[in-house]
């Protein structure tokens, strides 16, 4: 489990991101567990207030996760200029965009940046959750995926 998890990269990754949070040592696995575990719990009244319906809602984890399954360069920068050239295509501010990514991702509303904790998880991690996201919102029908392929191929990321 240190190897893995618990070893001095891991750490020093995290705690920059932590230190300015926690008041006491303890608060450190609260604000950082989900960086440190397989999922998250996660349920669709969490994502209430992240998007102005269901439907756009899914959309807009749906295009980022494509997004995400193309990204071969996992470094923060990378992460975050590839997520805002999407918003941007999209018309979305990106914290508007972050918003629905932030419970994804975490579990929570609020939580270390977006494209950090991408960063630290991983892409495995990072897409799985993205997935689950979608599934536990009712997922996407193969109806649904064709239309929402034709919009993500519509668009100008570059």
């Amino acid at each position: 489990l240190k190897q893995w998890l618990w070893n001095d990269q891991t750490l020093e990754k995290i705690l920059p991101h932590a230190q300015g949070r926690m008041e006491v040592l303890s608060d450190f696995v609260p604000l950082s567990g989900y960086l440190m575990s397989g999922e998250v719990a996660v349920n669709a009244e969490a994502f209430k207030g992240t998007a102005d319906s269901l439907e756009e809602l899914v959309k807009r984890l749906q295009f980022v996760l494509w997004r995400l399954e193309a990204q071969q360069d996992w470094e923060r920068g990378a992460l975050f200029s590839s997520l805002k050239a999407l918003a941007d295509a999209m018309k979305l501010k990106p914290k508007t965009l972050f918003a629905p990514l932030f419970v994804a991702i975490s579990g929570k509303t609020s939580a270390y940046s977006i494209p950090d904790s991408m960063a630290i998880l991983g892409p495995d991690l990072t897409r799985a959750r993205l997935r689950q996201a979608i599934d536990v919102l009712g997922g996407v029908s193969k109806k649904g995926a064709k239309r929402l392929e034709k919009e993500y191929a519509a668009l100008s990321t570059d």
